[in-house]
């Protein structure tokens, strides 16, 4: 839930379709992640997945914090904010095995 609210901090306006469905994305693929390391029986393997599970998420709040500084600038950084955010949801589609 921290990490979901770190995502959206900066967006006090309504949450459009798409940001809602990132962020529902976004949740599924951490579950996911989460399910996978809770169900590793080694110790060592499943702190593993876990220390592999928090960088995901440092690395999934730096993109979302520089798409936030994107879209707040000029016209053309908010196409390539676009830009980024249509290969964000490619790459949760990706990882969910959903298809388009």
């Amino acid at each position: 839930v921290v990490f979901l609210l770190g995502l959206m901090q900066g967006k006090t306006e309504a949450l459009d379709f798409t940001d809602r469905m990132v962020v529902i994305k976004e949740v599924v693929v951490i579950s996911q992640k989460y399910k996978k390391c809770s169900d590793t029986k080694d110790d060592k393997k499943r702190l593993a997945c876990f220390d592999s599970l928090t960088i995901y998420m440092k690395e999934r709040e730096k993109i979302y914090e520089n798409l936030i500084r994107l879209d707040k600038l000029e016209v053309d950084s908010k196409k390539e904010s676009e830009e980024r955010l249509k290969n964000i949801i490619k790459n949760l589609d990706k990882a969910l095995d959903l298809k388009k």
